[in-house]
């Protein structure tokens, strides 16, 4: 494949290159307000040509996938970035390596339209319930990619998504809850979903909140439970750990390789190997190898998160990394899924021990500086905690607070473990993800609130 532009850019004198070929085929199903709003079915195809030299990268794509186009382009890049063109070299004949991730069954839509129904007839028997909305989607991504070193590497990737929005309002008070799943692989792994069951516990959670009273802001012990989402590690911790950042200064962990940083009972880890997570693939998009990588070991950073430009730079090895959204996109260093490991505490004896706090059962959006590890995340479904006891629901709690320094403060760590998928966004680019972590226990940390 691509021999012809192989070989000119090999001559280029770059520090490495890679030729990715995309093919995508995708349904999206979007419904709203008791209606079908969207049906759409398509495909792209392309390629994205790269090559870099220290930490400049120059980068092309096309959706013409013929020898002559790629070639094109190539040559182009070859000719304006060319280091050295003296000196003969020969073509490593490509070693093939390929894999085919997850594949299964995908439905009709109309099983999709189905499903939407079970929803409006739960919820919409609820006068206070305003609108449902469900978005389906499912993915073939196939790629191919050569790389500077001859190697050929493949693998079919398949991504299924459903998303669940409801609001409510009471009064003057909205509010909206919001329910993704996600995997590697057809709709054969929501197969077991009781959509009924979800369908009730939304309503009946959504109702509950807008009768909720507002919280007042004080500072407040903090338990996150397991089914919380890792929204805390990815936006707060994680980010902060990409390479890219590290090494143009835009982290807070910058220089801190081996230093404590949380609390010795946290460990972290980015595991894009983990079968049926929406975050995991066999190769990155440069063609290395997935890897489970160990960031923070019982407190102490271990490692940061490389692709090849910046293994280079700082004369590490790459931990498979390296993401795009497409072939349109050069790939840059992004998370995959990405984890709180479990701890020994029993989850019941961590809300056991607060006296008065807040315990957070879903957690929202939110905003971070990567540079400070500052942040403010929304609260979606949370409890006051009374007495060591789960007591009423409240509505309109952040977060607010610094990355670093709640990990050092984190001082109770669960034995269970839950996770919650996303599209993460960096470089204006999504890649898919997947956070976790067990229950959490905070001690103290500023709560948000709404006015009384």
């Amino acid at each position: 494949m691509y021999e012809d532009s192989y070989s000119v850019l090999k001559q280029s004198g770059c520090d490495f290159f890679d030729i990715y070929k995309e093919t995508s085929s995708i349904r999206l199903f979007e419904a709203k307000n008791k209606e079908v709003e969207n049906i759409r079915v398509g495909r792209d195809d392309g390629v994205g040509v790269r090559m870099v030299k220290g930490l400049s990268t120059l980068f092309s794509s096309t959706y013409d996938t013929s020898e002559k186009s790629v070639f094109d382009v190539s040559k182009f890049l070859a000719d304006y970035g060319s280091v050295s063109k003296n000196g003969s070299f020969n073509l490593i004949k490509p070693e093939t390596v390929s894999a085919e991730s997850y594949g299964g069954i995908y439905p009709k839509l109309d099983k999709i339209k189905d499903i939407f129904e079970i929803f409006n007839s739960i919820a919409y028997k609820h006068e206070e319930i305003q609108q449902v909305g469900l978005t389906y989607s499912d993915k073939i991504k196939e790629i191919e990619i050569i790389n500077e070193q001859g190697q050929y590497v493949a693998e079919k990737r398949v991504y299924t998504v459903l998303f669940i929005e409801m609001t409510a309002k009471k009064e003057d008070v909205i509010q909206t809850s919001r329910k993704p799943f996600g995997y590697l692989g057809g709709f054969e792994f929501f197969e077991s979903l009781n959509f009924e069951s979800v369908a009730e516990d939304m309503t009946e959670k959504l109702i509950e909140l807008i009768m909720s009273p507002p919280l007042e802001a004080r500072m407040m012990s903090v338990v996150l439970s397991s089914s919380a989402g890792g929204t805390m590690i990815h936006e707060a911790v994680g980010h902060g750990l990409e390479a890219d950042l590290v090494y143009e200064s835009m982290s807070v962990y910058k220089n801190k390789l081996g230093e404590k940083v949380a609390n010795s009972k946290i460990t972290v880890v980015d595991d894009a190997t983990r079968p049926m997570m929406r975050g995991s693939f066999v190769y990155d998009d440069e063609g290395s190898k997935a890897q489970n990588t160990l960031l923070i070991e019982n407190g102490i950073l271990k490692n940061y998160m490389f692709d090849k430009i910046y293994a280079n730079f700082a004369q590490k090895e790459t931990t498979g990394n390296s993401r795009r959204e497409s072939y349109r996109f050069a790939p840059i260093v992004r998370m995959s899924n990405t984890y709180i490991l479990p701890g020994e505490d029993d989850p019941e004896e961590i809300v056991a021990s607060v006296d008065s706090g807040l315990f957070v059962k879903h957690m929202g959006g939110g905003q971070v500086n990567p540079v400070t590890g500052d942040f403010v995340f929304e609260v979606n479904e949370g409890y006051i905690i009374k007495n060591g006891k789960v007591g009423n629901m409240v509505r309109g709690a952040t977060l607010i607070g610094n990355g670093p320094k709640v990990l050092e403060e984190i001082d109770m760590v669960g034995s269970d473990f839950g996770v919650e998928v996303g599209t993460c966004g960096k470089g204006g680019q999504g890649v898919p993800v997947t956070d976790g972590e067990p229950t959490l226990r905070i001690p103290s940390i500023m709560v948000g609130g709404s006015a009384l």
